[in-house]
Parts: C-alpha cells; structure tokens; sequence
C-alpha cells in the first residue's frame, strides 16, 4: 500500500495548512507585543499582514478540496486546519465588526463639546497615526444622541475640594497621571487591560470658593470606534467624584461649629450625644426617687424591721431584731 508524502501532496494543500498556522502565531504576536508596548501602527499592520494572508489560506483551502474531490489523494487533514484557521479568524473579525456597529463611529467624548478640554502635556506621548489631538466638532452631534448623559457635572464645593477629589478618583482607578495644575486641569492615560490601548483623559475644575464645575473629556489615541468605552470611562468618573464627595459632607455639628467660628463666637459646640446622656441621667434620677418614695411610704410588718414589739404591744426602745438566718 503506498502513502502519499508531504512532497506529493498537492501545493494548495501544503500551503493552506502553512499560512494559515503562520498568520494566527502573527496575529497572536501582534497582540501580546502590543500588549508590552509595541506602537499601534506596527502591531496594526501585523494584523492587517495575518489577515492578509488568511484570506490566501482560505483561497488555497477551496482549491485543495477540488483537487481532492476530483482525483482523490491525500492532504485532507491539511486542508482541514487551514479551513478551520480560517473560518475561526474570520469568525472573529466579524464579531468585532457587529460590535462596532452597536456604537457610534467616534473615538472622543466629553461633557463639554462647546469648550471641552483640552490636552496639552499627553499630545506629547501620542505618535505618528494618532487620532487628532482637537475634540472634532463633528461628533457633538452623535454624542447627543447616543450620549445625551455625559454632561458637566456642578456641586456646591469649593474649587480646590473639588479638585483634590478629581485627583483622588483618578489615582484610585489607577491611571498615569500626566499633569496636574492646581489651577484646575488633570491629565491622566488608561491601557486596556488585555490589548493595551491609549486613552487620554483631561479633567478641568473650574468654580469659586462656594461653587465648583468639573468636565471631563476621554479619547482614544488610534481608532474609529471607541465601541463605547469612554463614554463609560467619563461615567465611571462622574459617579466616582460624587460618591466621594457624599462621603466627605461636614457633620451637623462641625457646620454649626463652622457657623459659630464665623460668627466669632468663644462658645464651644456640645459633644455629638451630651444631650441625650443628660436626659438619661435625668430620667434614671427620677426614677430612684420615685422607688424611694415608694419603699419609705410603704407600711412595715411586725418583725421585719424598726423596734420590736413588747409583750403589751409597745416598741422595746433601745433593741433591734434579731437576723434570723435562712
């Protein structure tokens, strides 16, 4: 019985199974290096290249099982994995496409478009290919409609508190801050987490020492579609900021110190509690007097306690009862 050898297989079987291997291990490398921090036009041209030759596998793949229906021979298994390769790498390019077509086609979102933020110190980590630094005036259109809640955000604090809370929420979410001018703007970067794509993030805190106004602006550095993602960044801030700002609303009583300090006042405020403890007190001292009121006007029985009684039935002055144990 003779066996067919890789020399005698037909070449579109051979090359199938070859290229297509060749551009999921270039697909693959292209997103861990990117990962690692290879610049995004490389790693995007390596896709482009293993898509490239993917499509050549498939074409090959057609060709191998004509061969094969037609004069039969070996190269099946071949032509299977360049098939499968295929299909699975195509399969996902269509998946990121649906995805894509979920979302509005832009990459910059803010919660002014009339006078978003601006990126000053990250315009200098973004390299040749880059999405424009200038939000484009053509996705405040789209942004109203698909992201009509993104909008400034207004609380009665002052400027620097206000601040000093953005900065805080930036570093818990773990960004790379940038800049930060006390004056009022932030800039911070976010990686995602498994491609390791650039985002810019610009936060301006504008506002008085009573009232503060914060904007907040998130763009991605390549691509047309964000497929949402910051528009969920500049939500996630926004909720950030107000939850920690909840957590840092004064007291009652230091207000009422507050006001008093104003108002030039040496009086002290009282201790959260002092008056409800002195209301206790007050009401168990009422009550011990109202039990001994009670035990002294209550009659005694012959016996218990007081002087004892003589045989005629007077009180023996000068005696007490006797204890008798139980």
């Amino acid at each position: 019985m003779s066996t067919n050898t890789p020399e005698q297989l037909p070449a579109a079987c051979r090359w199938t199974s070859r290229l297509a291997v060749f551009s999921a291990v270039v697909l693959l490398v292209a997103a861990v290096l990117h990962r690692l921090g290879l610049p995004t036009p490389i790693a995007f041209n390596m896709v482009l290249m293993a898509y490239a030759g993917i499509v050549v596998a498939f074409v090959l793949a057609v060709m191998a099982t004509v061969l094969i229906w037609r004069s039969g021979g070996g190269g099946t298994s071949r032509v299977v994995v360049g098939m499968v390769i295929s299909l699975a790498m195509f399969a996902g390019a269509a998946v990121v496409v649906a995805l894509a077509g979920r979302y509005p086609a832009i990459n910059d979102v803010t919660t002014d478009v009339q006078s978003p933020p601006q990126f000053t110190e990250v315009v200098k980590l973004r390299g040749p290919g880059s999405n424009p630094a200038g939000y484009p005036k053509s996705f405040s259109a789209q942004q109203a409609k698909y992201y009509a809640d993104l909008q400034p955000l207004q609380i009665d604090r002052p400027q620097e508190e206000a601040f000093d809370v953005a900065l805080e929420v930036l570093k818990r979410q773990r960004y790379t801050i940038i800049q930060e001018d006390p004056a009022g703007t932030i800039e911070a970067v976010d990686r995602s987490m498994i491609l390791g794509f650039s985002d810019d993030i610009a936060i301006r805190v504008t506002g008085t020492d009573e009232r503060s106004r914060i904007d907040i602006r998130s763009a991605s550095r390549f691509g047309i579609s964000d497929f949402g993602h910051n528009a969920g960044r500049v939500r996630l801030l926004l909720k950030e900021i107000v939850a920690r700002l909840e957590e840092t609303v004064p007291s009652a009583d230091s207000a009422r110190a507050s006001d008093s300090a104003r108002a030039g006042g040496n009086a002290k405020p009282a201790k959260p509690g002092a008056k409800l403890e002195k209301e206790r007190a007050s009401k168990k001292a009422n009550q011990r007097k109202q039990q001994d009121g009670d035990r002294s006007g209550a009659p005694r029985e012959p016996g218990q306690k007081g002087t004892p009684l003589a045989k005629d039935g007077s009180r023996a002055p000068g005696k007490r009862p006797a204890l008798s144990a139980e």
